[in-house]
C-alpha cells in the first residue's frame, strides 16, 4: 500500500467559484481517513482530484512518494468505488470482477486466482455466476468491493458507498468494509456525509465544509474537543445545544447567564480560560448526554441546575430524547429509558458543566 499527501490544493470551477480551498492533508500507509461534511462542501470532489477524475487547480498530489499531477486515473494505481456500484449489469458477478484486470491484459489464471480470493473475502463464491439484477443492494455493494480488491491497488478511494443501502445493511456493510480494512491492512480514503458511518469507520476524520478543511483528528477526539462550532454541532447525533449568554461575574465566582432561566456557574478551569471574556457575549454548548434530569443526577448544585418545560419525549429503548424550553431556549437532553418524563411537566435540568464548550459569538472558535 502506499500514502497519500496533499499539499495547498484547491480546485476552481470557472462561473462557480473555489469548491475546494488550500487543503493540506497526509494519509498514511495502512491508514483509514474520512472526509466527512454536508453536501457541497468540497469532499467528493477532493477525492475525485486523488482519483485523477477532476484535474485540480493549484497543488501537489503525491501517491506513494509519486507526484501524480499529470498522471491519468489508469496510473495512479488506485481503485474506486463509487455510490451507485457502476456494475454492468449483462456480466455476470464474476465477469465484473474480472473485467478491470482483462483490460490490463492479466493472465487468465491469475484473474480466477484474484477473482475468487475476493469472492471468499466477500462472501460472494456462490454468486458468482448471478447478474447484478438477482442480487440484492448489499450484495452489489460487495461485488462493487471486490471489483476494487482484484486489483490490488496502493490505495482504495471509497466515494459514499453506502448511501443506497437501508438502514440496516448500511450497520453490516459498515463492519464489512472494518473487516476488510484490517484484513488487507489497505490506505483507504473514504468520503460520507453521514458522522456515524465516519465515527466508526475512520482512523482519523476530516471534517470540511465550504471547501476548507476544520480539522483533522481521531474520532473521540473530534467528539471532545471540537475546534469550532461548525464541527461541535456537526458531529453528534442528536446535536449539541448552543446557547448565547454572558460571561458574568457574581457570588465571587464567574456564571455563564442568558439573562432568563439559565445561569450556571464555570468550573475553575474554564472560568481561567473566559476570564477574560467577562461582560461579553459567548455561546455555549452541551451535549444532549451532558444535561441530567437532577433526580437522577449526582452532581447536582444550586449554581449548575435549572428547571426546564418538557415540550416532546422521544424514547429511544434504552434512553428517552427530551425536548425542553428554558425561557426562550430549546435543550435537548438525554435521560435513562426508566426516567418518566411527562410533556408540559416542569423539571430540573442539571448542568454538566465539566464536559461544556465556549465559542466566540463571529469568528466561533473554541475557546474552551
Amino acid at each position: 500500500m502506499a500514502k497519500v499527501i496533499l499539499k495547498a490544493v484547491r480546485k476552481v470551477y470557472p462561473g462557480s467559484g473555489e469548491v475546494v480551498t488550500n487543503v493540506n492533508l497526509e494519509v498514511a500507509d495502512k491508514e483509514f481517513v474520512v472526509l466527512l461534511g454536508p453536501s457541497g462542501c468540497g469532499k467528493t470532489t477532493t477525492l475525485r482530484m486523488v482519483a485523477g477524475l477532476e484535474e485540480i487547480t493549484e497543488g501537489e498530489i503525491w501517491i506513494d512518494d509519486r507526484k501524480v499531477n499529470d498522471v491519468p486515473p489508469k496510473d495512479r494505481d488506485i481503485a474506486m468505488v463509487f455510490q451507485n456500484y457502476a456494475l454492468y449489469p449483462h456480466m455476470t458477478v464474476y465477469e465484473n470482477m474480472a473485467f478491470g484486470l482483462k483490460l490490463r491484459k492479466y493472465p487468465k489464471d491469475e484473474i480466477d486466482q484474484r477473482v475468487r480470493e475476493a469472492g471468499d473475502i466477500l462472501g460472494l463464491s456462490d454468486l458468482l455466476d448471478r447478474k447484478p439484477k438477482a442480487l440484492s443492494g448489499g450484495e452489489r455493494q460487495r461485488v462493487a468491493l471486490g471489483r476494487a480488491i482484484v486489483r490490488k491497488p496502493k490505495v482504495f478511494l471509497f466515494d459514499e458507498p453506502l448511501s443506497n443501502l437501508d438502514a440496516k445493511l448500511r450497520v453490516q456493510t459498515r463492519a464489512e468494509i472494518s473487516k476488510l480494512h484490517h484484513r488487507l491492512q489497505a490506505t483507504i480514503l473514504y468520503v460520507t456525509h453521514d458522522q456515524t458511518e465516519a465515527m466508526t469507520m475512520g482512523d482519523r476524520i476530516v471534517v470540511m465544509h465550504k471547501g476548507k478543511v476544520q480539522q483533522v483528528a481521531a474520532p473521540t477526539n473530534l467528539y471532545d474537543h471540537p475546534v469550532n462550532r461548525f464541527v461541535a454541532g456537526f458531529i453528534g447525533s442528536p446535536p449539541m445545544n448552543f446557547i448565547e449568554g454572558e460571561i458574568e461575574s457574581r457570588k465571587g465566582g464567574l456564571y455563564f447567564s442568558t439573562g432568563e432561566g439559565i445561569q450556571v456557574r464555570l468550573i475553575d478551569e474554564h472560568a481561567e480560560k473566559l476570564k477574560p471574556w467577562e461582560n461579553k457575549s459567548v455561546q455555549m454548548g452541551l451535549r444532549p448526554e451532558n444535561l441530567h434530569d437532577k433526580l437522577y443526577a449526582s452532581n447536582a448544585t444550586p449554581d449548575n441546575t435549572v428547571t426546564a418545560r418538557v415540550e416532546v419525549v422521544q424514547p429511544l429503548g434504552p434512553m428517552t430524547e427530551v425536548y425542553v424550553t428554558v425561557g426562550r431556549t430549546p435543550l435537548i437532553a438525554q435521560v435513562a429509558a426508566t426516567d418518566q418524563v411527562e410533556v408540559n411537566q416542569d423539571i430540573d435540568i442539571v448542568f454538566d458543566m465539566a464536559k461544556a464548550h465556549f465559542f466566540g459569538p463571529q469568528a466561533e472558535t473554541a475557546i474552551v
